[in-house]
């Protein structure tokens, strides 16, 4: 498509004289646009994850307009154009501050869109690098539930409108440790019966990698009590995932629980409490899909069993 395709333009000259920048081939884009920058920036991570490319779609056309609303584009911005882009995007739509987290994810994304601008062509300098993350605090702790909590979340689906699905969304997502994402696009065909009543989830993750996790056979049973005839091919529970985590939230406020929860709060209860409960590190890291086990690590650290502290007098 004309505008948003990329070419490797090759030097004149093969032979090794000057500087590398006159003998190496570079790297264009027909791209005049800047929403069509984003689409051929979009086109060079092909390979990601879903998720990543939804993510980076939104963050790179939100951080376009607000660049737009300090009236200039990223062929004419400053350093100080893009601080103000930035700034406005640390508010949320409705006027409330966005999580520290959430920023750091924005500006990480940001920063990786300039710097993918200059090396195209599209512009003349990258000022990505003169933006610097700040650290934002872990409130890992705060997100975990106990597990007294998260059997009455369960336990409250049974007043919802959809109470055998939502029991057997929450469940799914508790005992396989499943990310938001992961349980909006399972499928029957990733739902595999074992012959000890137990289900294995064939389950593709971040970066459409694949694993595979085991869940009890009450969780199986449940499972097999909504598909209803469905096709292999069809959704196991058909919500979308801002709709799964605002189903938690109401799920919530009527479990008298944290209504801050989310999906991905199953899924740091899984670590935490097999972690607790004696499973190995190596295992639950396994389960979760973690690419490192300091990713799995960090729930040792939430929770710790141990201290210093109880050394001390009283």
């Amino acid at each position: 498509m004309i505008g948003t395709e990329l070419q490797i333009i090759q030097p004149e000259r093969t032979e090794i004289a000057g500087s590398d920048a006159e003998r190496l081939p570079t790297i264009h884009t027909t791209a005049r646009r800047d929403d069509e920058l984003v689409s051929v920036w979009l086109k060079s991570h092909a390979g990601g994850s879903r998720h990543t490319l939804r993510a980076y779609d939104r963050i790179g056309r939100r951080f376009i307009a607000a660049i737009e609303k300090a009236g200039t584009n990223l062929r004419r911005a400053t350093i100080d154009d893009v601080q103000t882009a930035l700034e406005d995007m640390r508010v949320r739509e409705d006027g409330s501050p966005a999580a520290a987290a959430t920023v750091n994810t924005q500006v990480a994304a940001i920063k990786a869109l300039l710097g993918f601008a200059h090396q195209v062509g599209y512009t003349t300098f990258n000022v990505g690098p003169l933006i610097k993350l700040k650290k934002a605090p872990r409130k890992l702790a705060q997100r975990i539930m106990p597990e007294v909590e998260i059997q009455l979340l369960i336990r409250a689906t049974a007043d919802s409108r959809h109470p055998e699905r939502d029991r057997a969304l929450f469940e799914t997502a508790y005992y396989g440790g499943l990310r938001v994402s992961e349980l909006a696009s399972l499928t029957w065909d990733q739902v595999i019966s074992r012959e000890t009543g137990e289900a294995q989830l064939a389950v593709i993750g971040k970066g459409d990698k694949d694993r595979h996790v085991l869940i009890p056979t009450e969780v199986h049973e449940h499972l097999k009590a909504i598909r209803n005839g469905a096709p292999v091919s069809a959704l196991v529970f058909g919500i979308k995932e801002r709709e799964i985590n605002l189903l938690i939230k109401r799920t919530a406020k009527r479990a008298g629980v944290n209504e801050a929860a989310s999906a991905h709060w199953f899924r740091h209860a899984h670590a935490s409490h097999a972690l607790d409960n004696g499973a190995p590190i190596s295992l639950v890291s396994q389960t979760l899909g973690h690419a490192d086990l300091k990713t799995t690590s960090v729930y040792t650290h939430a929770k710790p069993n141990e201290s210093s502290s109880r050394y001390l007098k009283r």
